[in-house]
């Protein structure tokens, strides 16, 4: 008898769900920046179509389901979450992955998650290997948010009585070579940074006061903090604002520092990024330690006459012969005995950037260790031909 109908997974098929357990939710952008280069967007829906239908053997169902919101100008966006059997192929490939959530977030907060979800994209784009390589060899681990929430206790300062809090992280990045926990707060604008009611958790200032309470307070088990007791492992826990533009940047950095004061717990430090620059940001942090935005090498164009170039040219041969023959001389008189004489080292990164420097501007297309050949007598030129001669 045939076998059932249906399409045959691919290796391809096989990592985009694995990410999706990473992330939880992703739009077809998305997918199709990470593992479908080179590919249409028509190609990209037809096979994420295709993956919302049951596979071609026995047992295998689904293994993505087709969500979607509005956004503000009417127009549906499609997103894509793992369905059960899709769950199942994910969770082999990515062990540390955490229970699935019981329901779905509503339309209102998936684009939310899908804004922080460009910064998980640029992540995995930059730091994976290729597009067919496991997920789980990532040098970084990224929960997204869940069922699960961080329970800790907060002392009542008026009452005296200890009142039970609940943190809710978007996302929860660990950063194994780095002894790393950022606690990922996507903050779109909608909530305000300070407020007087301390019903209004959403607030910037209120989720700062909790976590630093979470960081910096003891447990009630009197294992270390409520962080510490929550993640036993010796990662150093950091708070990470992710803000949708500079000026809100600079607002929300000003009022972390107000806050925590001048000198903050040494547990306790505060990261904050816009969207634009998270995933730039984060790479450099994983890779270097450094959580600033990479600097962008500056360039000059520099109009320079030919026959300039050609006096620096034959000046740099003559320097370096110069100095390789001054060298002999040295050596050869040590080598004689009687006072020794000793010629300052030169940093040899300072002449190579210097021969690099000529040979890109003349185009000399010469070998990185071969001589720039003279295409003129190597006279010294008069002093006042020279355009540095009286500088």
């Amino acid at each position: 008898m045939p076998g059932p109908a249906g399409y045959v997974r691919t290796l391809r098929d096989d990592r985009l769900l694995a990410y999706l357990g990473i992330a939880r939710y992703a739009s077809a952008e998305q997918l199709h920046r990470l593992f479908f280069d080179g590919a249409s967007k028509k190609q990209t829906y037809r096979r994420l179509g295709t993956l919302c239908e049951p596979g071609g053997q026995a047992g295998e169902g689904p293994c993505l389901r087709r969500l979607a919101y509005r956004r503000r100008d009417g127009l549906e966006v499609p997103v894509w979450a793992l369905a059960p059997f899709g769950r199942s192929i994910a969770s082999r490939q990515v062990p540390w992955l955490r229970p699935p959530a019981s329901t779905d977030i509503g339309a209102r907060f998936l684009e939310h998650t899908l804004v922080l979800n460009d910064a998980l994209v640029g992540l995995v784009l930059a730091l994976r290997v290729n597009s067919a390589a496991p997920l789980h060899d990532l040098p970084f681990r990224w929960l997204s948010e869940d069922d699960e929430s961080l329970g800790f206790q907060v002392l009542h300062a008026r009452t005296g009585r200890w009142l039970q809090s609940v943190l809710k992280p978007d996302a929860i990045m660990t950063i194994l070579a780095r002894r790393r926990r950022l606690f990922i707060e996507a903050e779109t604008g909608s909530q305000s940074i300070a407020t007087a009611h301390p019903d209004r958790t959403g607030a910037v200032l209120s989720k700062l006061d909790r976590y630093r309470t979470y960081f910096t307070d003891p447990a009630s088990d009197g294992h270390g903090t409520w962080y510490r007791s929550a993640f036993p492992d010796d990662h150093e826990p950091r708070l990470v604002f992710v803000v949708h533009s500079d000026e809100r940047r600079g607002k929300v950095q000003r009022a972390v520092k107000e806050r925590l004061g001048m000198l903050p717990p040494k547990e306790f430090r505060v990261l904050v990024m816009t969207f634009a620059e998270a995933s730039g940001v984060l790479v450099r942090y994983v890779r270097e330690g450094v959580a600033e935005p990479a600097r962008p090498r500056r360039e000059r164009v520099v109009r320079v006459d030919e026959a300039v170039l050609e006096e620096v040219r034959n000046g740099f041969n003559a320097l370096t012969d110069a100095l390789r023959a001054c060298r002999q001389v040295i050596t050869d008189h040590n080598q004689r005995g009687g006072q020794q004489l000793d010629l300052p080292a030169m940093s040899g990164s300072a002449i190579r950037a210097l021969r690099g420097f000529v040979v890109t501007v003349q185009g000399a297309g010469v070998a990185p260790d071969e001589p720039l050949r003279r295409s003129v007598p190597t006279h010294p030129p008069p002093a006042s031909s020279a355009p540095w001669a009286n500088r």
